[in-house]
């Protein structure tokens, strides 16, 4: 008689992350001001911005900011365009309903507890599943490590420069790691 192999339950297929309206619109309505032909892409991907819902798949998500990156950046290189989208980013999501609550603290908290509140931020982005680890690098800066497959680091780069600018101080945001998991920045103030 043939051993029985161990059977392991079946796991779960994890649920794609789900991007809420508020993220959309700060990127695309508020950012970008998205109209003409970047507008008819977005809306081929499942984003009206005239009727929006409340969230969206992050693959989505992923398709209108790529498509955003050829339409608005199509002449700059990928390191700058996506750099240049995280930052309309988080100045479109600042002026969000949601947002205005995050923009009316990050001057009186300073840069460290930006920092500290990253997770709480990316939460807030539909990204609460995305790992974050902030290990000190001396007194005004920091390694961040994001376990994320859908940003290009360059993106996250420039989100957090802008949410350091509004702690009144003026970051340099460099990647210092890429892996198929994620990746590593090093931020300074």
């Amino acid at each position: 008689m043939e051993p029985k192999l161990p059977t392991r339950p079946a796991s779960e297929p994890r649920a794609l992350p789900r991007i809420p309206v508020s993220v959309m619109e700060g990127l695309f309505v508020r950012g970008l001001k998205a109209e003409g032909k970047l507008a008819e892409r977005l809306l081929s991907y499942g984003y009206d911005i005239k009727k929006p819902e409340v969230s969206y798949s992050v693959l989505t998500y992923q398709r209108c900011v790529n498509a955003a990156r050829q339409e608005v950046y199509g002449h700059l290189s990928d390191e700058e365009a996506y750099r240049l989208l995280g930052r309309k980013l988080v100045d479109g999501f600042l002026e969000t309903l949601v947002g205005k609550v995050v923009a009316v603290a990050m001057p009186m908290i300073g840069p460290a507890r930006v920092v500290e509140r990253l997770p709480r931020y990316c939460a807030m982005m539909g990204r609460g599943e995305m790992e974050v680890r902030i290990m000190p690098a001396g007194e005004t800066a920091r390694r961040i490590y994001f376990g994320d497959i859908y940003n290009r680091p360059e993106f996250l780069a420039g989100a957090l420069e802008v949410g350091l600018e509004r702690a009144h101080v003026k970051p340099i945001v460099s990647v210092e790691e890429r892996t198929a998991e994620g990746y590593r920045l090093f931020l300074r103030w």
